[in-house]
């Protein structure tokens, strides 16, 4: 082999690595919902009345296939959170047998364990600082385009209903383009404290996040999205020393508890500040209705994804003693509760519980600009008013599992781990380094390229190219 050779297996492997990203940010933009809601379901039906939604869903899914078989030697690294992660789903499959609704619940089920697993893939596959670099740019792109929808096709970018003026972008309403740009925000923020080099792009991307969220008026979108800066300003704080560390921890102790005791002594204030009843619109009444019927079927539910049908009987009493068509729990533990009993409880607890716990230890580890603990925090703090757990074909239930995998799995070092052995070039650092990637101190001329592509360098500075896998 050629002195030359080298460099061509790099670029190849450059190149693959890209429509690799590229097929991520595919997959995540599928999942995020964009236009699906306003465009092909305005009605909300879920694929119920509409097969077509079912059916656009089967090439994403064989996607995500072949990337898994693509990646598998690295995925078999992460046997940890592949194993808790399976339990769960296998859990979720075993309910077909005492479902009301057997082939509904396979169906549904099947949704839900591609959306498992390609979080886990995501996770695995990309070093932290790629996977926020991602990240971050898909939902640049999505914020670009409900901006343009807002201003150019207000019909579909803006609500006309009792939220009318308020901007939904891409979505179907203005909660889920809020949760998707706060989602965007902390992509944006990882990415940047983990030593990427397109750090002027995901400050503008941070910026436009946060100008969608306040465009839609979605208060509980705006405070999960300080509390993501917040938290993300903290834990590089914790980096200065032991001295800082314990005060950030301790302030972070303090806050918390405060938070805690308000929301139990005076859960009015909060409410109120977040332009909510006490009662987060009737959502208590539904909570006992709901726990009334689950203790008929505490251990097992009544199976995945089917206790909300319309031919639901425990389903008719609790709307029958509310007053109205409820959809769901509006509560992620309860819903979890309903359909696979304490069993799948105790399941999600694991899945979600454990790697933040182990985010006490590896927070900094992991390399992801913080990325993961916080996502997993803004999530559980989410899924007491939401139904994210389990959620088939959502982005908020797979970046959940991703947060997991990086969290319990091997930290993972430079991006040229991902080609064989024989491929690596030599090198004089270790391939781990417990810090945060410098500013480049060498000047260099690069010509812009998307957050995953490759970069043009000339040769005034002799550096990789990010496209190196």
């Amino acid at each position: 082999m050629d002195a030359a050779a080298p460099d061509r297996i790099e670029e190849d492997g450059g190149l693959v690595r890209t429509l690799e990203a590229w097929a991520c940010g595919f997959v995540l933009f599928m999942l995020s919902n964009a236009l699906i809601g306003p465009l092909l379901d305005p009605e909300q039906a879920g694929g119920e009345d509409m097969p077509i939604l079912r059916l656009m869903w089967l090439p994403v899914y064989a996607l995500i296939l072949a990337l898994v078989l693509w990646r598998a030697p690295r995925l078999l690294k992460f046997w940890l959170p592949a194993g808790i992660l399976s339990l769960l789903v296998f859990w979720v499959f075993a309910s077909a047998s005492w479902s009301f609704d057997p082939g509904t619940t396979n169906r549904r089920a099947l949704a839900a364990a591609f959306t498992t697993l390609f979080g886990f893939y995501f996770a695995a596959s990309f070093d932290g600082r790629r996977m926020a670099e991602i990240l971050a740019t898909t939902f640049l792109v999505l914020g670009a385009g409900g901006l343009l929808a807002a201003i150019a096709y207000p019909k579909m970018g803006v609500q006309h209903d009792i939220n009318a003026g308020d901007w939904r972008g891409l979505w179907f309403e203005k909660n889920q383009m809020g949760a998707m740009m706060v989602y965007g925000a902390l992509g944006a923020m990882a990415a940047i404290l983990a030593g990427t080099r397109h750090r002027r792009l995901f400050i503008g991307a941070i910026v436009l996040c946060a100008f969608m969220i306040v465009m839609s008026k979605s208060k509980t979108s705006l405070m999960v999205l300080l509390i993501g800066l917040t938290g993300s300003g903290l834990l590089g704080m914790m980096r200065r020393g032991p001295a800082t560390a314990i005060t950030m921890v301790w302030l972070g102790v303090t806050v918390i508890g405060g938070a805690a005791i308000v929301m139990w002594l005076a859960p009015e204030l909060l409410f109120k500040a977040l332009g909510k009843d006490p009662t987060l619109t009737g959502r208590t009444e539904i909570w006992d209705a709901l726990m009334r019927q689950s203790a008929k079927a505490p251990l097992t539910g009544y199976g995945y994804a089917v206790f909300w049908r319309d031919d639901s009987v425990p389903a008719l009493f609790i709307r029958k003693e509310t007053g109205w068509n409820v959809p769901t729990a509006h509560n992620g533990w309860l819903d979890v509760l309903a359909q696979l009993g304490w069993i799948g409880v105790g399941l999600s607890a694991l899945v979600l519980g454990l790697p933040l716990l182990v985010a006490l230890f590896r927070f900094d580890k992991v390399r992801d600009g913080y990325w993961a603990t916080l996502f997993l925090v803004i999530f559980l703090i989410t899924t007491f008013s939401e139904s994210f757990i389990l959620e088939r074909n959502g982005i908020a239930w797979a970046l959940a599992c991703a947060a997991a995998t990086r969290l319990l799995g091997p930290a993972l070092g430079a991006a040229r781990n991902a080609l064989p052995a024989r491929q690596r070039r030599p090198r004089e650092e270790p391939p781990l380094t417990w810090r945060l990637a410098p500013p480049d101190p060498a000047p260099e001329i690069w010509s812009p390229a998307p957050a995953f592509g490759r970069r043009t360098v000339s040769p005034l500075a002799a550096r990789p190219t990010i496209g190196a896998a």
